[in-house]
């Protein structure tokens, strides 16, 4: 019997690297497997595509040795990284009182002892950021939004403006809406380290970009058929079996089923039973990352530069991402508040220059590239930044399993989680939790 006409042991709604580690854990363990993916590749919010002659990363970009299950995982597949920003040469300057400041060496060790301050209530929050708990919280700071822990700073204004812009460039979503213990964690995952926390945010990226890795993962998940361009629209628990409903009509049948998926779009799938009124509700209000990433070329070379502006303009961190020389540099922008660039599309490159002039003066945009993850409906969201309040109100049922439904995924991961390597150890997870359910018998 082939492979495409033997019974699955489960199927895998979503094929970003959360659904495709998982894939490939269940090959390792001998389990079958059907993949949906609604898109016409794998990735998710991860997204290379080539331009220019580069490869470049549309959606998540940065690894770090720090970032244990991505880091072996490039390791096994022999991956090669760079840096991002290249520190040679590097120009470092931040948006404060109207004007640009070159911040020097002993201006960035200043910076970086204010954001130790700003993150040390992490030390307390994840005294053991790899598990699944949390410390005692008497201060309540899992209610607090950036917006609210910044203001608890005093801090001369050029350095407060640095360190409003990296909660910026952090939570690419807007700062009172989003949870300021999104940064405490990351600060904890990091050694209770902020030069640390900003290296593994920010350092090193895939020279190849992302789509070498994943292609590598599924490269090895021999056991599963995977389905591009198959639209899951409902999912169906009876008769001990789980049945996967696709757009055009095909259906899928397993014992068990993956649901790997960001958590914003869990509602646009309907599920018999539904799913907890939790879960339910976290789609409905959806995490607060809706911020914008752009690549853009700038005519001639602007050198190596990494500039950071506060929320009140429209762009709060551009880096340049390959080196320019008569033809033209590309930079990248992220803009936290979508509302603050109003650009319907990728085309918009007057409203584009205008952005990076109080960043860049006088630079001039020539095209840009991207896309928007916030207005795409199979990820309604860029990477997943919690609301005030959501860590303790919807993690712990983003985890949970539903019948024969086990959910992974970046959104809900242990440790590293909304980054690559939260993905993967999802993926290890609920794959080993899948196959000790079918070992039990339960099928």
């Amino acid at each position: 019997m082939s492979k495409a006409e033997s019974r699955p042991d489960v199927v895998i709604i979503g094929g970003g690297f959360a659904g495709v580690t998982a894939a490939r854990e269940l090959t390792m363990r001998g389990r079958r497997a059907v993949l949906v993916e609604s898109r016409d590749r794998l990735g998710g919010r991860t997204y290379t595509k080539d331009h220019d002659g580069h490869a470049m990363e549309f959606g998540g970009t940065w690894v770090h040795p720090l970032q244990p299950n991505v880091w072996a995982e490039m390791q096994r597949y022999g991956i090669e990284t760079e840096p991002l920003p290249v520190a040679e040469g590097l120009r470092q300057a931040v948006v404060s009182g109207g004007r640009v400041v070159d911040l020097s060496d002993e201006d960035v060790a200043r910076a970086m002892e204010l954001l130790n301050q700003f993150c040390s209530p992490g030390a307390e929050l994840f005294p053991e950021p790899f598990t699944e708990a949390w410390g005692p919280d008497p201060q309540g700071i899992g209610d607090r939004s950036f917006r609210e822990q910044l203001e608890t700073v005093k801090a001369d204004p050029v350095l407060y403006d640095w360190l409003e812009s990296m909660c910026c460039a952090v939570a690419l979503g807007p700062l009172d809406k989003s949870a300021v213990t999104e940064y405490l964690r990351t600060y904890a995952l990091s050694g209770w380290s902020a030069e640390q926390a900003s290296a593994a945010l920010t350092a090193t990226k895939l020279v190849k970009g992302t789509r070498e890795l994943i292609d590598g993962i599924a490269g090895h998940a021999t056991l599963t058929d995977f389905r591009l361009n198959s639209h899951v629209t409902r999912v169906v628990q009876s008769d001990g079996e789980v049945r996967v409903e696709l757009a055009g009509g095909d259906t899928i049948t397993a014992p068990t089923a993956v649901i790997a998926l960001p958590v914003n779009v869990l509602n646009s799938v309907e599920f018999e039973p539904r799913l907890s009124d939790t879960k339910r509700r976290a789609a409905e209000e959806r995490h607060a990352g809706a911020g914008r990433k752009s690549i853009v070329k700038v005519k001639g070379d602007i050198g190596n530069v990494s500039v950071l502006a506060p929320e009140a303009y429209a762009v709060n961190w551009v880096v340049t991402y390959a080196k320019g020389g008569p033809e033209g540099t590309w930079v990248v922008a992220f803009s936290s508040d979508p509302d603050r660039l109003p650009m319907s599309a990728f085309d918009d490159t007057a409203g584009m220059q205008e952005a990076l002039q109080p960043l860049l003066p006088g630079v001039e945009v020539e095209s840009i590239v991207g896309w928007d993850w916030s207005n795409d409906p199979l990820s309604l969201g860029t990477w997943c930044i919690y609301r005030p309040g959501q860590l303790a109100s919807i993690l712990p049922d983003l985890r949970t399993t539903e019948g024969r439904l086990f959910f992974a995924g970046a959104d809900s991961a242990i440790g590293w989680r909304s980054f690559i390597d939260g993905a993967i150890q999802s993926g290890y997870h609920t794959a080993r939790h899948i196959d000790d359910y079918l070992n039990n018998g339960s099928r």
